[in-house]
Protein backbone atom coordinates (compact mmCIF):
# COMPACT_ATOMS: atom_id res chain seq x y z
CA UNK A 1 0.00 0.00 0.00
CA UNK A 2 1.37 3.37 -0.96
CA UNK A 3 0.98 6.74 1.12
CA UNK A 4 0.86 10.07 -0.35
CA UNK A 5 2.20 12.67 1.70
CA UNK A 6 -1.12 13.81 2.94
CA UNK A 7 -1.74 10.75 4.46
CA UNK A 8 1.64 10.82 6.31
CA UNK A 9 0.69 14.18 7.57
CA UNK A 10 -2.71 13.38 8.61
CA UNK A 11 -1.04 10.21 10.36
CA UNK A 12 1.44 11.86 12.05
CA UNK A 13 -1.04 14.17 13.59
CA UNK A 14 -3.55 11.17 14.90
CA UNK A 15 -0.64 9.69 16.30
CA UNK A 16 0.53 12.62 18.12
CA UNK A 17 -3.15 13.70 19.06
CA UNK A 18 -3.49 10.25 20.61
CA UNK A 19 0.22 10.55 22.80
CA UNK A 20 -0.96 14.27 23.74
CA UNK A 21 -4.52 12.70 24.85
CA UNK A 22 -2.95 10.22 27.15
CA UNK A 23 -0.13 12.62 28.54
CA UNK A 24 -3.01 14.92 29.21
CA UNK A 25 -5.09 12.23 31.19
CA UNK A 26 -2.23 10.79 32.87
CA UNK A 27 -1.21 14.70 34.36
CA UNK A 28 -4.93 14.94 35.34
CA UNK A 29 -3.86 12.01 37.96
CA UNK A 30 -3.29 12.88 41.21
CA UNK A 31 -0.91 11.31 43.33
CA UNK A 32 -2.43 8.55 44.43
CA UNK A 33 -3.76 7.03 41.24
CA UNK A 34 -0.22 7.45 38.97
CA UNK A 35 1.16 4.94 42.04
CA UNK A 36 -1.82 2.91 41.82
CA UNK A 37 -1.26 3.16 37.72
CA UNK A 38 2.91 2.24 38.55
CA UNK A 39 1.78 -0.48 40.35
CA UNK A 40 -0.71 -2.07 37.73
CA UNK A 41 2.15 -1.73 34.91
CA UNK A 42 4.35 -3.47 37.01
CA UNK A 43 2.32 -5.95 37.42
CA UNK A 44 2.08 -6.83 34.21
CA UNK A 45 5.38 -6.29 33.55
CA UNK A 46 5.88 -9.38 35.74
CA UNK A 47 3.04 -11.54 34.59
CA UNK A 48 4.70 -11.26 31.12
CA UNK A 49 8.57 -11.48 31.67
CA UNK A 50 8.30 -14.21 34.73
CA UNK A 51 4.92 -16.57 33.77
CA UNK A 52 6.34 -19.48 31.65
CA UNK A 53 2.68 -19.92 30.44
CA UNK A 54 1.03 -16.82 30.94
CA UNK A 55 -1.40 -17.71 27.80
CA UNK A 56 -2.37 -21.49 28.95
CA UNK A 57 -5.67 -20.59 29.58
CA UNK A 58 -6.07 -17.18 27.87
CA UNK A 59 -5.01 -15.86 24.84
CA UNK A 60 -2.77 -13.36 24.76
CA UNK A 61 -5.13 -10.98 22.58
CA UNK A 62 -7.87 -11.57 25.77
CA UNK A 63 -5.10 -10.94 28.34
CA UNK A 64 -3.97 -8.05 26.44
CA UNK A 65 -7.73 -6.40 26.31
CA UNK A 66 -8.36 -6.99 29.89
CA UNK A 67 -4.60 -5.32 30.58
CA UNK A 68 -6.12 -2.37 29.08
CA UNK A 69 -9.84 -2.36 30.20
CA UNK A 70 -8.80 -2.77 33.52
CA UNK A 71 -6.15 -0.01 33.52
CA UNK A 72 -8.75 2.26 31.99
CA UNK A 73 -11.00 1.99 35.42
CA UNK A 74 -8.11 2.95 37.41
CA UNK A 75 -8.69 7.05 38.53
CA UNK A 76 -8.11 9.55 40.97
CA UNK A 77 -11.91 8.31 42.92
CA UNK A 78 -9.73 4.46 43.31
CA UNK A 79 -9.50 3.74 46.53
CA UNK A 80 -6.85 1.01 47.70
CA UNK A 81 -9.43 -1.30 47.68
CA UNK A 82 -11.18 -1.04 44.55
CA UNK A 83 -7.26 -1.06 43.03
CA UNK A 84 -6.47 -4.60 45.09
CA UNK A 85 -10.09 -5.77 43.17
CA UNK A 86 -8.90 -4.47 39.99
CA UNK A 87 -5.39 -6.56 40.65
CA UNK A 88 -7.55 -9.71 41.70
CA UNK A 89 -9.73 -9.82 38.46
CA UNK A 90 -6.34 -9.20 36.22
CA UNK A 91 -4.61 -12.45 38.23
CA UNK A 92 -7.96 -14.63 38.04
CA UNK A 93 -7.51 -14.08 33.79
CA UNK A 94 -3.98 -16.12 34.23
CA UNK A 95 -5.85 -18.80 35.12
CA UNK A 96 -2.52 -20.43 37.60
CA UNK A 97 -2.85 -21.67 41.05
CA UNK A 98 0.10 -20.29 41.70
CA UNK A 99 -0.21 -17.11 40.45
CA UNK A 100 -2.13 -15.27 42.57
CA UNK A 101 -2.95 -12.62 45.68
CA UNK A 102 -2.81 -15.14 48.02
CA UNK A 103 -6.03 -16.04 50.03
CA UNK A 104 -8.38 -13.28 50.47
CA UNK A 105 -6.94 -11.97 53.79
CA UNK A 106 -4.97 -8.80 52.26
CA UNK A 107 -8.22 -7.35 51.14
CA UNK A 108 -10.03 -8.49 53.90
CA UNK A 109 -7.28 -6.25 55.95
CA UNK A 110 -8.77 -3.37 54.48
CA UNK A 111 -12.63 -3.88 55.64
CA UNK A 112 -14.16 -2.08 58.65
CA UNK A 113 -16.47 -3.96 60.37
CA UNK A 114 -19.04 -2.10 59.21
CA UNK A 115 -18.36 -3.41 55.63
CA UNK A 116 -18.64 -7.02 56.20
CA UNK A 117 -21.55 -8.91 54.73
CA UNK A 118 -23.52 -9.15 58.03
CA UNK A 119 -24.34 -12.75 57.53
CA UNK A 120 -22.09 -16.04 57.05
CA UNK A 121 -23.04 -18.04 54.11
CA UNK A 122 -22.36 -21.26 51.77
CA UNK A 123 -22.76 -21.62 47.65
CA UNK A 124 -24.64 -24.79 47.54
CA UNK A 125 -25.61 -26.51 44.04
CA UNK A 126 -25.68 -22.84 42.74
CA UNK A 127 -27.59 -21.44 45.98
CA UNK A 128 -26.81 -19.28 48.63
CA UNK A 129 -27.28 -20.21 52.20
CA UNK A 130 -27.47 -18.57 55.23
CA UNK A 131 -25.23 -20.58 57.89
CA UNK A 132 -25.08 -18.25 60.52
CA UNK A 133 -27.16 -15.35 60.95
CA UNK A 134 -24.44 -13.26 63.14
CA UNK A 135 -26.43 -10.57 64.48
CA UNK A 136 -29.36 -10.64 62.07
CA UNK A 137 -31.04 -13.59 64.33
CA UNK A 138 -34.14 -11.61 64.45
CA UNK A 139 -34.68 -11.56 60.85
CA UNK A 140 -32.76 -14.00 59.36
CA UNK A 141 -33.13 -17.66 59.76
CA UNK A 142 -30.35 -20.12 59.60
CA UNK A 143 -30.69 -22.16 56.31
CA UNK A 144 -32.76 -19.33 54.35
CA UNK A 145 -31.50 -18.97 50.72
CA UNK A 146 -30.67 -15.72 49.76
CA UNK A 147 -32.18 -14.89 46.26
CA UNK A 148 -30.94 -11.39 45.90
CA UNK A 149 -28.03 -9.07 47.98
CA UNK A 150 -28.75 -5.60 47.29
CA UNK A 151 -31.26 -6.08 44.11
CA UNK A 152 -28.85 -8.01 42.62
CA UNK A 153 -29.21 -11.93 41.91
CA UNK A 154 -27.08 -14.68 43.30
CA UNK A 155 -26.14 -15.67 39.75
CA UNK A 156 -24.97 -12.28 38.66
CA UNK A 157 -23.22 -11.51 41.96
CA UNK A 158 -21.35 -14.62 41.59
CA UNK A 159 -19.99 -14.23 38.31
CA UNK A 160 -18.83 -11.13 39.57
CA UNK A 161 -17.02 -12.86 42.54
CA UNK A 162 -15.59 -15.65 40.29
CA UNK A 163 -14.21 -13.73 38.02
CA UNK A 164 -11.65 -12.53 40.74
CA UNK A 165 -10.79 -15.59 42.02
CA UNK A 166 -7.57 -17.16 40.56
CA UNK A 167 -7.49 -20.76 40.35
CA UNK A 168 -5.79 -23.64 38.17
CA UNK A 169 -7.47 -23.82 34.80
CA UNK A 170 -10.21 -21.61 36.26
CA UNK A 171 -11.79 -24.36 37.85
CA UNK A 172 -14.96 -23.86 39.33
CA UNK A 173 -15.18 -25.96 42.52
CA UNK A 174 -11.95 -24.32 43.37
CA UNK A 175 -13.46 -20.81 43.29
CA UNK A 176 -16.48 -22.04 45.23
CA UNK A 177 -14.36 -23.42 47.83
CA UNK A 178 -12.58 -20.39 48.35
CA UNK A 179 -15.63 -18.12 48.24
CA UNK A 180 -16.86 -20.50 51.05
CA UNK A 181 -14.09 -19.88 53.15
CA UNK A 182 -14.35 -15.90 52.71
CA UNK A 183 -17.47 -14.91 51.81
CA UNK A 184 -18.42 -11.94 54.29
CA UNK A 185 -15.59 -10.60 52.25
CA UNK A 186 -16.48 -11.50 48.70
CA UNK A 187 -19.77 -10.14 49.05
CA UNK A 188 -18.67 -6.41 50.19
CA UNK A 189 -15.67 -6.28 47.41
CA UNK A 190 -18.55 -7.49 45.05
CA UNK A 191 -21.30 -5.38 45.58
CA UNK A 192 -19.03 -2.40 45.91
CA UNK A 193 -18.44 -1.93 50.13
CA UNK A 194 -22.19 -0.76 50.73
CA UNK A 195 -23.52 1.14 53.93
CA UNK A 196 -26.52 -1.11 54.27
CA UNK A 197 -26.93 -4.58 52.93
CA UNK A 198 -30.75 -5.70 52.14
CA UNK A 199 -31.78 -9.48 50.84
CA UNK A 200 -34.41 -10.84 49.84
CA UNK A 201 -35.21 -15.14 50.84
CA UNK A 202 -36.88 -17.78 49.20
CA UNK A 203 -40.84 -17.92 49.71
CA UNK A 204 -41.30 -14.26 50.54
CA UNK A 205 -41.12 -10.98 48.86
CA UNK A 206 -39.74 -9.35 51.67
CA UNK A 207 -36.82 -6.94 51.34
CA UNK A 208 -34.88 -7.31 54.70
CA UNK A 209 -32.88 -4.83 56.31
CA UNK A 210 -29.40 -6.63 57.57
CA UNK A 211 -27.65 -4.81 60.83
CA UNK A 212 -24.63 -4.23 60.20
CA UNK A 213 -21.63 -5.83 62.20
CA UNK A 214 -19.68 -4.18 64.80
CA UNK A 215 -16.44 -6.82 64.98
CA UNK A 216 -14.92 -8.62 62.52
CA UNK A 217 -17.22 -11.95 61.64
CA UNK A 218 -15.30 -15.49 62.33
CA UNK A 219 -14.17 -17.54 59.62
CA UNK A 220 -16.01 -20.28 57.86
CA UNK A 221 -15.20 -23.23 59.05
CA UNK A 222 -12.46 -25.41 56.62
CA UNK A 223 -13.67 -29.01 57.37
CA UNK A 224 -15.47 -30.52 59.90
CA UNK A 225 -14.87 -30.83 64.37
CA UNK A 226 -16.49 -34.50 63.56
CA UNK A 227 -13.97 -35.66 61.05
CA UNK A 228 -12.03 -38.21 62.60
CA UNK A 229 -8.91 -36.26 61.95
CA UNK A 230 -8.30 -33.09 62.99
CA UNK A 231 -4.44 -32.84 61.78
CA UNK A 232 -2.77 -32.40 58.89
CA UNK A 233 -2.57 -36.23 58.03
CA UNK A 234 -4.31 -39.43 59.86
CA UNK A 235 -4.60 -42.93 59.75
CA UNK A 236 -8.18 -44.07 61.54
CA UNK A 237 -10.53 -46.77 60.82
CA UNK A 238 -13.49 -46.60 59.04
CA UNK A 239 -14.64 -50.09 59.65
CA UNK A 240 -12.99 -53.64 60.47
CA UNK A 241 -12.39 -53.82 56.45
CA UNK A 242 -11.53 -50.41 55.39
CA UNK A 243 -8.53 -47.80 56.56
CA UNK A 244 -9.31 -44.15 56.24
CA UNK A 245 -5.96 -41.95 55.12
CA UNK A 246 -7.02 -38.23 55.68
CA UNK A 247 -4.12 -35.97 53.85
CA UNK A 248 -4.58 -32.77 53.90
CA UNK A 249 -1.27 -31.25 53.98
CA UNK A 250 1.76 -32.25 51.53
CA UNK A 251 3.81 -29.52 52.22
CA UNK A 252 6.42 -31.00 53.53
CA UNK A 253 9.56 -29.73 52.05
CA UNK A 254 13.08 -30.53 52.20
CA UNK A 255 14.07 -32.21 55.46
CA UNK A 256 10.56 -32.24 56.39
CA UNK A 257 9.43 -34.09 54.01
CA UNK A 258 10.62 -37.33 55.60
CA UNK A 259 8.05 -36.38 58.06
CA UNK A 260 5.08 -37.15 55.78
CA UNK A 261 6.71 -39.66 53.90
CA UNK A 262 7.40 -41.65 57.39
CA UNK A 263 4.02 -41.24 58.21
CA UNK A 264 2.82 -42.96 55.32
CA UNK A 265 5.47 -46.27 55.88
CA UNK A 266 4.00 -46.18 59.61
CA UNK A 267 0.35 -46.12 57.91
CA UNK A 268 0.47 -48.74 55.04
CA UNK A 269 2.64 -51.35 57.61
CA UNK A 270 -0.44 -51.06 59.67
CA UNK A 271 -3.04 -51.67 57.02
CA UNK A 272 -1.07 -54.51 56.44
CA UNK A 273 -0.51 -55.77 59.60
CA UNK A 274 -4.19 -55.20 60.86
CA UNK A 275 -5.50 -56.30 57.32
CA UNK A 276 -7.62 -53.60 55.75
CA UNK A 277 -9.20 -54.75 52.24
CA UNK A 278 -9.99 -51.30 51.43
CA UNK A 279 -8.57 -47.87 51.41
CA UNK A 280 -10.52 -44.18 51.74
CA UNK A 281 -7.93 -41.93 50.87
CA UNK A 282 -9.30 -38.35 51.54
CA UNK A 283 -7.66 -35.32 50.38
CA UNK A 284 -10.07 -32.53 50.77
CA UNK A 285 -8.62 -29.49 51.88
CA UNK A 286 -4.98 -30.39 50.94
CA UNK A 287 -3.52 -26.95 48.67
CA UNK A 288 -0.41 -29.58 47.56
CA UNK A 289 3.25 -29.79 48.47
CA UNK A 290 6.62 -31.33 46.69
CA UNK A 291 5.91 -34.45 44.40
CA UNK A 292 8.26 -36.35 46.55
CA UNK A 293 5.18 -36.77 48.79
CA UNK A 294 2.46 -37.79 46.10
CA UNK A 295 5.30 -39.86 44.06
CA UNK A 296 5.63 -42.17 47.94
CA UNK A 297 2.49 -42.76 48.31
CA UNK A 298 2.15 -44.01 44.50
CA UNK A 299 4.39 -46.38 45.43
CA UNK A 300 2.47 -47.61 48.03
CA UNK A 301 -0.72 -48.80 45.62
CA UNK A 302 0.43 -48.74 42.22
CA UNK A 303 1.24 -51.98 41.65
CA UNK A 304 3.25 -51.40 38.06
CA UNK A 305 6.48 -49.00 37.46
CA UNK A 306 5.09 -45.84 36.52
CA UNK A 307 6.59 -42.50 35.15
CA UNK A 308 5.48 -39.25 37.55
CA UNK A 309 6.69 -36.29 35.60
CA UNK A 310 6.85 -35.94 31.58
CA UNK A 311 10.92 -36.33 30.97
CA UNK A 312 12.71 -33.10 29.67
CA UNK A 313 16.07 -34.08 29.81
CA UNK A 314 17.23 -33.01 33.15
CA UNK A 315 18.44 -35.23 36.05
CA UNK A 316 15.27 -35.02 38.33
CA UNK A 317 14.93 -38.32 40.16
CA UNK A 318 10.78 -37.69 39.93
CA UNK A 319 10.84 -37.73 36.22
CA UNK A 320 12.19 -41.13 35.47
CA UNK A 321 10.69 -44.93 36.28
CA UNK A 322 9.26 -45.19 39.60
CA UNK A 323 8.97 -48.72 40.90
CA UNK A 324 6.41 -49.26 43.73
CA UNK A 325 7.27 -51.08 46.99
CA UNK A 326 6.90 -54.38 47.06
CA UNK A 327 4.02 -56.46 48.94
CA UNK A 328 2.10 -53.01 48.73
CA UNK A 329 -1.06 -52.11 49.22
CA UNK A 330 -3.40 -53.52 46.45
CA UNK A 331 -7.15 -53.47 47.60
CA UNK A 332 -9.98 -51.08 46.73
CA UNK A 333 -9.38 -47.45 46.89
CA UNK A 334 -12.31 -44.58 46.98
CA UNK A 335 -10.39 -41.35 46.35
CA UNK A 336 -12.32 -38.71 48.08
CA UNK A 337 -12.08 -35.17 46.93
CA UNK A 338 -13.19 -31.47 46.44
CA UNK A 339 -12.69 -27.92 44.47
CA UNK A 340 -10.01 -27.49 47.44
CA UNK A 341 -7.26 -29.66 46.27
CA UNK A 342 -4.55 -28.76 44.53
CA UNK A 343 -0.87 -28.76 42.67
CA UNK A 344 0.57 -31.92 43.93
CA UNK A 345 -2.81 -33.41 44.01
CA UNK A 346 -3.68 -32.69 40.36
CA UNK A 347 -0.90 -34.62 39.73
CA UNK A 348 -1.43 -37.41 42.29
CA UNK A 349 -4.71 -37.76 41.24
CA UNK A 350 -4.23 -37.48 37.19
CA UNK A 351 -1.83 -41.11 37.74
CA UNK A 352 -4.40 -42.45 39.92
CA UNK A 353 -6.81 -42.02 37.31
CA UNK A 354 -4.40 -42.47 34.19
CA UNK A 355 -3.72 -46.07 35.74
CA UNK A 356 -7.55 -46.44 36.61
CA UNK A 357 -6.69 -46.97 40.01
CA UNK A 358 -8.96 -45.75 42.24
CA UNK A 359 -12.81 -44.63 42.51
CA UNK A 360 -13.08 -40.93 42.37
CA UNK A 361 -15.65 -39.25 45.37
CA UNK A 362 -17.16 -36.33 45.55
CA UNK A 363 -16.70 -32.81 43.45
CA UNK A 364 -14.21 -32.46 40.68
CA UNK A 365 -11.35 -31.63 41.62
CA UNK A 366 -9.49 -27.90 41.86
CA UNK A 367 -6.19 -28.88 39.64
CA UNK A 368 -4.79 -31.31 37.16
CA UNK A 369 -1.75 -33.09 35.70
CA UNK A 370 -0.48 -29.53 34.67
CA UNK A 371 1.04 -27.04 37.32
CA UNK A 372 3.03 -24.08 36.71
CA UNK A 373 4.83 -23.97 40.40
CA UNK A 374 7.80 -22.84 42.00
CA UNK A 375 5.99 -19.53 42.34
CA UNK A 376 8.65 -16.28 43.48
CA UNK A 377 6.90 -13.59 45.40
CA UNK A 378 6.90 -9.95 44.87
CA UNK A 379 5.90 -6.74 46.35
CA UNK A 380 4.42 -3.70 44.31
CA UNK A 381 6.30 -0.92 45.16
CA UNK A 382 3.68 1.89 45.90
CA UNK A 383 1.17 -0.03 47.34
CA UNK A 384 3.00 -3.07 49.31
CA UNK A 385 0.71 -5.66 47.78
CA UNK A 386 2.31 -8.97 47.85
CA UNK A 387 1.79 -11.52 44.88
CA UNK A 388 3.04 -14.54 44.02
CA UNK A 389 4.06 -15.54 40.01
CA UNK A 390 4.70 -19.23 39.11
CA UNK A 391 7.98 -20.09 37.46
CA UNK A 392 8.46 -23.72 36.52
CA UNK A 393 6.21 -26.00 34.63
CA UNK A 394 5.15 -29.55 35.78
CA UNK A 395 3.41 -32.05 33.99
CA UNK A 396 2.39 -35.57 35.08
CA UNK A 397 3.34 -38.55 32.07
CA UNK A 398 -0.30 -39.27 31.66
CA UNK A 399 -2.29 -40.23 28.46
CA UNK A 400 -4.26 -36.91 29.01
CA UNK A 401 -2.98 -33.87 27.35
CA UNK A 402 -5.09 -30.76 27.28
CA UNK A 403 -4.25 -28.55 29.85
CA UNK A 404 -8.05 -27.74 30.86
CA UNK A 405 -9.61 -31.06 31.37
CA UNK A 406 -10.34 -31.40 35.08
CA UNK A 407 -10.92 -34.45 36.85
CA UNK A 408 -14.01 -35.06 37.59
CA UNK A 409 -15.74 -37.66 40.24
CA UNK A 410 -16.86 -41.11 39.34
CA UNK A 411 -19.55 -40.77 42.26
CA UNK A 412 -20.47 -37.05 42.35
CA UNK A 413 -21.56 -36.30 45.75
CA UNK A 414 -22.50 -32.68 47.54
CA UNK A 415 -23.61 -31.73 50.85
CA UNK A 416 -27.27 -30.57 50.72
CA UNK A 417 -27.98 -27.43 53.19
CA UNK A 418 -29.47 -29.91 55.15
CA UNK A 419 -26.35 -32.23 55.22
CA UNK A 420 -24.03 -28.87 56.17
CA UNK A 421 -26.32 -27.72 59.05
CA UNK A 422 -26.65 -31.31 60.80
CA UNK A 423 -22.79 -31.63 60.06
CA UNK A 424 -23.16 -34.83 57.95
CA UNK A 425 -20.23 -36.04 55.89
CA UNK A 426 -22.14 -37.98 53.09
CA UNK A 427 -19.09 -37.69 51.00
CA UNK A 428 -17.48 -39.99 53.16
CA UNK A 429 -20.74 -41.83 53.90
CA UNK A 430 -20.46 -42.55 50.35
CA UNK A 431 -17.06 -43.48 49.86
CA UNK A 432 -17.28 -46.22 52.74
CA UNK A 433 -20.81 -47.66 51.39
CA UNK A 434 -18.88 -48.03 47.90
CA UNK A 435 -16.04 -49.84 49.84
CA UNK A 436 -18.74 -52.36 51.77
CA UNK A 437 -20.24 -53.41 48.36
Amino acid sequence: MKFNLFSILLLFIFCFSSCKEKETANESLNRQAKHYIADYDELVATLTTEHPTLYEFTSKENFDKKVIQLRSQINNSTSKKDFIWILSELIATVGCGHTSLGFFNQQRALLTPKEYFPLLTRFIDQKLYVIDNLINEDTVNVGDEITQINGKSIAEIMDTIYAHINSQASIKSSKKELFNSYNTSYLAYALDFPETYTIKVAGSDDTIVLKSLENKPPDAPLFSKKHPCQKDFCLTEANKETALLTLRNFAYYGRKTEVFTDFLDDSFKEIKDKGYTNLIIDVRGNLGGPGAASIHLLKHTLQKPFKYFVEDGTDDDRRGMQQPFENNFNGKIAFVMNGLGNSTVGHLASVYKDKRRVVFVGETLGSNQFCTANQKQFQLTHTDFHYTVARNVFVTDVQEKNTKATITPDIKIEQSIEDYLSDKDVVLEKALELMEE
